[in-house]
């Protein structure tokens, strides 16, 4: 029966064996101290063989007189005889290696010298014999033992392998983080749409002849995105599996028989390199929010002039003669949970209050104030309140839009404003269908609307500023009611 390889079991141990025996026949033939085969080879009383030229010239620099190379034993006699047999055996090895044996540990003869090449010259690039190292062509350049120049160069590689694992880890999370922002776009555009389908259902009978246009506008920056986070992806997805190539390249090179190793290092070095120099730029995404001018022009019609109730203030708040400014001028104090959730915040009620109509008022903040605005609807039992609470990060303001009805707090939406300086926000109610509305004067653009509800009884405007920051100045108020 056969084997997978078509030998016989007892055939393959047998080349085995043989193989065995002929690297030891030539391990016998090999003179210690040239490695190559004997010339001339010299018997000493000791039974060490060696070539006559490399013994004379051993005696000659060692500090020990007449002692054998091998075994350090010092020999009585300085004349010998040359070995004929052991020469002749050298001799055939080196005529059957030409046709059936590979020379001994790999290397190959210099064709100059005929010495084993066991020397990498790093300058050239190349094996060379120890005769060749002397010469004045090699003697001012680099020089390592073959083992010892393959190794650094596996060292070399390991590092580049290393690199690329590690550069290979940064682009999965590159390709992590491009795919969280597809899944934003993708909500995004879905928000800012609702946003622009519902501003035109309002101002319909005034825009309808715009709304195509700021939906293409809109549409089209969106698929730009898409488009350019698509190809980046893909780029992404490229250099990664470059990346993986290269790393399995590497990976079979470092098991590549010295000698062919080192001669390809440069250029392998070289390829690999360009790989890990190659750089993705990241994406800078725009999401623009549609600033739609005639909505304002119209909303604006309904402006009506608020005042601050003084009998409605917190102890802290003071509020200046024309009624429209307001600062925290207290201290923070324990206050009971009596306004839905803001023990944190002092309030005041704007005067006027609406059972009907549509109304729009502006408030604007100075820099870095934390505040809170919007409607009231207060009754004896609660206070009902539908409000846009700042907070500032990272030099914006982070606006929260929030509704406390019956004591508990609902955060519908966050919307960051780039500049904190001087925020002006609009407010529109229409009482009637049950909304509420804040706008981005400056931008021109909606911030957020509250789900509909249904109104009943008298609403109030809502105003009121963080305990935790006080405004020393008294001629800087920190929230104004805009006429």
């Amino acid at each position: 029966m056969g084997s997978d390889s078509g030998w016989h079991p007892i055939i393959l141990r047998n080349m085995a064996f043989t193989s065995e025996l002929i690297q030891e026949f030539q391990k016998e033939l090999i003179c210690p101290v040239c490695r190559e085969y004997f010339t001339n080879p010299v018997t000493i009383e000791c039974g060490h063989s060696f070539c006559h030229s490399c013994l004379s010239s051993s005696w000659q620099q060692g500090s020990t007189p007449f002692s054998c190379p091998e075994c350090r034993s010092v020999s009585q006699m300085q004349d010998f005889q040359v070995n004929v047999q052991l020469g002749k055996l050298a001799a055939f090895a080196k005529e059957l290696r030409l046709h059936y044996l590979p020379y001994p540990d790999g290397h190959d003869k210099c064709e100059v010298h005929q010495r084993l090449e066991k020397l990498f010259c790093e300058d050239d690039q190349k094996p060379i014999c120890v005769s060749c190292s002397q010469s004045q062509e090699h003697e001012v350049h680099k020089l390592f033992c073959i083992d010892e120049a393959a190794e650094n160069f596996r060292k070399k590689l390991h590092g580049t392998v290393t690199a690329l694992w590690r550069e290979t880890k940064t682009t999965m999370r590159q390709v992590a983080t491009e795919k969280a922002k597809l899944a934003f776009i993708e909500k995004e555009k879905e928000i800012q749409k609702k946003h622009v389908l519902f501003e035109f259902q309002k101002i319909k009978l005034f825009l309808n002849e715009e709304k195509d246009t700021y939906l293409s506008k809109f549409e089209a920056e969106t698929t730009a995105n898409l488009e350019s986070l698509n190809k980046r992806m893909n780029a992404l997805f490229v250099y990664h599996q470059e990346l993986r190539r290269r790393s399995r390249e590497l990976e079979e090179e470092c098991k590549k028989p010295d000698l062919d190793l080192l001669l390809d290092m440069e250029e392998v070095l070289r390829r690999n390199e360009s790989v890990l120099q190659k750089k993705i730029e990241p994406l800078r995404m725009t999401i623009t929010v549609p600033s739609i001018t005639g909505l304002m022009k119209k909303i604006f019609k309904f402006k009506v002039n608020i005042t601050l109730d003084c009998n409605t203030a917190d102890p802290g708040i003071i509020i200046a003669e024309d009624m429209k400014s307001m600062r925290y001028g207290g201290i923070q104090e324990e206050a009971p949970d009596n306004n839905g959730g803001l023990t944190d915040f002092a309030q005041v009620l704007g005067t006027q209050s609406f059972i009907s109509g549509r109304h729009y008022w502006e408030v604007q903040v100075s820099n870095n104030t934390v505040c809170c605005f919007g409607i009231c609807k207060k009754s004896k039992e609660s206070q009902d309140l539908f409000v846009l609470r700042s907070a500032l990060k990272h030099n914006s303001y982070l606006l929260y839009a929030t509704s406390y009805l019956n004591l508990c707090s609902q955060v519908h939406r966050t919307y960051c404003m780039v500049n904190v300086c001087n925020l002006k926000v609009g407010i529109f109610l229409d009482y009637e269908r049950g909304e509420i509305s804040f706008y981005h004067v400056e931008n021109r653009c909606l911030i957020f609307t509250f789900p509909t509800t249904s109104f009943s009884g008298p609403l109030k405007p809502f105003f009121s500023l963080s305990k935790k920051v006080l405004t020393n100045d008294s001629n800087d108020y920190s929230l104004t009611i805009r006429s």
